[in-house]
């Protein structure tokens, strides 16, 4: 667990990462899921930082895990953008 917690940052760039890969080669269902599992995964940091960790670790775990749920977000809606404007150029071909 000390692992993930120390490279939760690096964890959510290979998330962004392979969703943008994900996004060349058009795979529309797997870039959905990865912005899903981005904030899931600050989610779960935030959440777990609450439950387990106590002092200003918990802070800090706490602070990467609203970024991460955040960039989640951001993702999510690049993402649906991305895809509405693959399906009108579609319909209009």
């Amino acid at each position: 667990m000390s692992f993930i917690l120390d490279n939760c940052m690096t964890i959510s760039i290979i998330f962004v990462i392979i969703l943008f890969v994900s996004i060349v080669f058009n795979k529309r269902i797997a870039s959905l899921v990865l912005s899903f599992l981005t904030v899931l995964f600050g989610l779960f940091l935030l959440l777990y930082s609450f439950a387990k960790i106590s002092g200003f670790d918990a802070l800090d775990i706490q602070i990467k895990g609203i970024i991460i749920i955040g960039e989640g977000l951001l993702l999510l809606v690049i993402t649906s953008e991305f895809i509405a404007v693959q399906e009108t150029k579609k319909k209009t071909m």
